[in-house]
């Protein structure tokens, strides 16, 4: 695995905030979940650890071509797996504000379908050539984290208690989103080039909001019935947050791809001293990525800015860079 492989798998179990799960499908008794507080993520954690944190970067010859039929789309037994394993029908309900955050929980679940789902579709739009010999490495990596994690005896209670054994799991839960793992991976390419005057952290933010606008403009039929059926939510604000931070500034600078806010720079100095001697005397500085909010920032704006994601080891200093999941510019 190259070194940035390794940072992203790192990132993604520190921020848990992407519950990026290869499983979801149908509840039939949603309306009466009763959730177990004991361990609530850790098969999702796991499954987030599957499906992104592994990155497999392969050219091979053109032969073992594969068509868009070979996988199911928002398929929901994987669905149904994902939920089931969110919620333990074991235990006694618990108070409001905790069952709150179980129904955030199992939103970020189905949202985490729609995700990986949408890359595979989108790559497929672009006209992008998933390779059998991709697929084949994909699928070593993955089996390989998974007999990592297969002995451990809270892994094993979970799934003995929706009555499935591991190697099960694996083949009918983990196995199928290899494929869609080597979509994303083929997107983050193309990605990377183009955002090669950003950070890597911005790219991966905008191969997914190109990736999810694609694929919920293709499926929102189907996604406003899995919605209904089974009383989950696709809109973000619904999900579980495990990380939400704040940023609230003055836009200090505009360069390439990416912006950078920092907290109490003087707007009289802007102008006249360097960022970088901003960031010095302020002590902080993040740097947020241009795209889809393009038009409405320039420097000097004050912007109270949401994210869930840094990544410090762009930092030579007091800066890093962060996504963006919502900003308010203050008139």
């Amino acid at each position: 695995m190259s070194k940035y492989g390794v940072e992203v798998l790192k990132d993604l179990k520190d921020s848990k905030n992407r519950v990026m799960m290869n499983v979801i499908n149908h509840i039939e008794q949603r309306k009466k979940p009763k959730p177990s507080r004991r361990r609530q993520y850790s098969i999702l954690t796991m499954i987030l650890t599957v499906c992104i944190g592994v990155f497999v970067y392969n050219q091979h010859s053109e032969k073992n071509l594969l068509s868009s039929n070979d996988v199911q789309i928002l398929d929901e037994e994987l669905l149904s797996m994902s939920l089931k394993l969110g919620v333990d029908s074991t235990k006694e309900p618990l108070n409001p504000a905790f069952q709150e955050r179980i129904e955030e929980s199992l939103n970020s679940a189905f949202q985490a379908r729609i995700e990986i789902d949408a890359y595979y579709a989108y790559a497929l739009s672009k006209g992008i050539v998933l390779r059998q010999a991709a697929i084949d490495e994909q699928e070593r990596l993955t089996r390989e984290h998974f007999e990592s994690i297969s002995k451990d005896a809270k892994f094993i209670e979970d799934l003995s208690r929706i009555n499935i054994t591991p190697e099960k799991f694996y083949e009918e839960y983990m196995k199928p989103d290899n494929i869609k793992l080597v979509a994303y991976n083929e997107l983050l390419k193309d990605y990377f080039k183009k955002y090669e005057e950003s950070f890597q952290l911005h790219a991966r933010f905008a191969v997914k909001k190109d990736a999810i606008d694609y694929f919920t403009s293709q499926y929102k039929e189907e996604i406003s019935n899995l919605e209904k059926k089974y009383q989950l939510s696709s809109n973000p604000s619904d999900a579980r947050s495990f990380n939400k931070q704040y940023k609230f500034g003055q836009i200090v600078a505009v360069e390439g791809d990416r912006f950078l806010v920092v907290s109490g720079a003087l707007e009289e100095k802007i102008s006249h001293l360097p960022y970088t001697e901003i960031i010095e005397k302020k002590q902080n500085g993040v740097w947020f990525p241009l795209h889809g909010v393009k038009d409405k920032i320039a420097v000097g704006k004050q912007v109270n800015i949401t994210y869930t994601m840094k990544d410090d080891t762009i930092s030579q200093g007091y800066d890093f860079a962060a996504n963006l999941d919502e900003i308010e510019i203050i008139e």
